[in-house]
């Protein structure tokens, strides 16, 4: 596989996924100035994340396949969402039962590709610490992320795909930022050009959205006099 910063700056690209989606699913169209905004806002997330140039076709063909399956994963859960099928099918448990057909295709998945070394791999994590304190973290972790999830799909409810994926991708920003804060990590020139840039671009997209927003009330308001 390639270094990390070839996966970064493909996920990057995920709004760019999710609005070509919308419109080949959903028939969703993006305004031009919306549009041209998530140029800065890939661009820069994408110069943040780069730690060094490197490609592999793998590692590139990985990362799109991501942006691919999360694209259309929030795509699909926005349209039941608008169109709900069933009783009390609300954002929270919507993301409940993906979950569970989740783990259901993935667990023979695991099983088949990493069951012959898992009993290995555990005797050789347990060596190092104690089998309490790993299963303490993993479940944790794994609430956290559940929790975490459950949160964007609550988001997810209240703005269009397009808008979710361009704060889904802003978020890697947020997080360095955070890092440096909390956490004392050094920016290099690149990372703080690439989160200005992403920055300004993501301001440029709320006021395109804004923009779209106000014309869409003026012409609803033209309708019905």
């Amino acid at each position: 596989g390639g270094a990390a910063s070839s996966p970064k700056i493909v996920r990057a690209a995920e709004p760019v996924c999710t609005a070509l989606l919308s419109w080949g699913i959903l028939g969703a169209t993006i305004s031009a100035p919306a549009a041209l905004a998530l140029v800065p806002i890939v661009a820069g997330v994408a110069l943040a994340s780069v730690s060094e140039l490197s490609f592999t076709w793998l590692s590139f063909s990985g990362a799109m396949l991501s942006n691919l399956a999360f694209a259309t994963r929030n795509i699909l859960s926005r349209a039941s969402m608008d169109r709900p099928k069933g009783k009390n099918m609300t954002p929270e448990n919507l993301f409940g039962v993906l979950t569970v057909m989740s783990f259901l295709w993935a667990l023979p998945c695991a099983i088949l590709i990493e069951g012959p070394t898992a009993l290995a791999k555990w005797s050789a994590a347990t060596a190092v610490k104690p089998a309490s304190y790993i299963l303490q973290y993993t479940v944790s972790t794994g609430l956290y992320f559940y929790l975490y999830n459950e949160v964007a799909m609550l988001a997810l409810n209240n703005v269009n795909p397009v808008t979710h994926a361009v704060a889904n991708t802003l978020k890697r920003v947020v997080i360095l930022l955070a890092c440096v804060v909390f956490f004392k990590t050094p920016m290099t020139p690149l990372c703080i050009a690439g989160s200005t840039v992403a920055i300004v671009g993501s301001y440029l997209y709320s006021m395109a959205k804004g923009r779209e927003k106000a014309l869409a009330k003026a012409a609803a308001k033209k309708g019905a006099a």
